[in-house]
């Protein structure tokens, strides 16, 4: 599931392609342990009738097989037939009258990895009533239609194997909602404006980690040199103290001259610019302070963890909603994406010939959808839209 994620959404969790079967929620149930090795059980309860389900995939990993002992049978050919049934009557599981075929697939005996099975039809059943869930049945034959099991064809089981390989289905649906367009256009002006901001936070944060790194580095290497140096001379702890003293007071006296410097550089530049260059920074400044004060998005960073949902949500650990904040002054300009409402309100509000009519608000006028990864309840992992997470733009209305 986290694949999946990775595969359709960006670091913050913008869909950057749409969902498997254009599904709006994507769910991932655990096996629930049967009583046979074969038999696979899923609790599908939470799924209702007024979700329209789009797939249903049965997901088992195939180990590699092992070295056969004597009393197995060995097929006479490499390629054998998996096959899945739906569990009619658990007390004909062996007969065909207790089972009914869903999906096959052949492959090497000596093959191993995912094998996915298309199991619509039975979970459509089950979430109507109309039959009743009883789980799923693995079979694997050979081509003479002989029995194959054993060391030759293993399939991962609950709680015997690394999570990564557990059997799953793995349920996509549409949920009835009216939604936005589902994935954003990689051309979208908005969202490329999001995208070089998420990309200066991967990279400030990378910079930071690599600093952070490197600062480790060289504490371990100061302290062993050190350590190294002391042993060495054989100083006394009172003559190390000394000297550790000794070489903070060489810092101290290196960073006020180096301080010193700066500031006499600094005086030196502003008296060299001359006037003209103070004019253009006044001027920009005015602009930039401008463009500050006018309606506009601003970062808003929501953690997952510090607002006390990183315990159920999954991926991302957080995300960009970004905010909108500002002034719509008189008169509005194309660059403040008016309505024509606001625009209208802005003209009475200059001419004061309405009461108590204030200026237009800043607000998003443009919302993108984000995809979360996260745990239900019952522990199943759920991937699913939400709709109007992300300010990707801002206006005056």
């Amino acid at each position: 599931m986290l694949d999946l994620y990775n595969s359709i959404t960006d670091s913050g969790g913008l869909l950057k392609r749409d969902s498997p079967y254009h599904a709006d929620v994507v769910r991932s149930f655990p096996d629930r342990q049967w009583t046979q090795q074969m038999h696979f059980y899923y609790n599908i309860s939470y799924l209702t009738t007024e979700e329209k389900i789009l797939a249903a995939e049965f997901h088992v990993f195939k180990l590699r097989p092992k070295p056969s002992s004597s009393s197995e049978i060995i097929p006479s050919s490499h390629i054998i037939e998996v096959k899945i049934y739906q569990v009619l009557d658990p007390d004909k599981i062996y007969s065909t009258g207790g089972l009914k075929l869903l999906d096959a697939k052949r492959i090497s005996v000596h093959t191993h990895g995912w094998l996915v099975f298309q199991v619509k039809k039975a979970v459509e059943q089950w979430v109507n009533g109309s039959s009743y869930n009883h789980g799923f049945l693995v079979t694997t034959t050979s081509m003479s239609g002989q029995h194959v099991n054993g060391s030759y064809v293993r399939f991962a089981q609950r709680r015997e194997h690394h999570e990564s390989k557990q059997p799953i289905l793995v349920v996509y649906t549409d949920d009835g909602q009216l939604r936005h367009p589902n994935y954003i256009s990689p051309n979208d002006e908005d969202y490329l404006e999001i995208k070089k901001d998420i990309e200066r936070q991967e990279k400030k944060r990378k910079k930071q980690m690599k600093e952070a790194i490197r600062l480790l580095n060289e504490k371990d290497r100061e302290e062993f040199e050190n350590e190294h140096l002391n042993k060495l001379l054989g100083m006394s702890k009172r003559t190390r103290r000394s000297a550790d003293t000794e070489s903070k007071d060489t810092e101290r006296r290196e960073r006020r001259r180096k301080m010193r410097e700066q500031k006499r550089a600094e005086k030196r530049r502003l008296k060299n610019e001359g006037k003209l260059n103070k004019e253009k920074r006044g001027l920009d400044y005015i602009l930039y302070d401008r463009r500050r004060r006018n309606c506009g998005k601003r970062e808003m960073y929501v953690d997952f963890d510090e607002i006390g949902w990183s315990g159920w949500i999954i991926s991302p650990k957080g995300y960009n909603a970004y905010h909108c904040k500002g002034e719509c002054p008189f008169p509005l300009g194309q660059s403040q994406k008016p309505t024509n409402h606001a625009t209208v309100q802005s003209i009475v509000h200059a001419l004061k010939v309405g009461k108590d009519v204030s200026t237009p608000c800043c607000v998003p006028n443009k919302l993108y959808s984000i995809s979360l990864l996260y745990f239900d309840d019952d522990e199943n992992v759920i991937l699913k839209q939400y709709d109007d997470m992300v300010a990707a733009s801002c206006g005056c209305h």
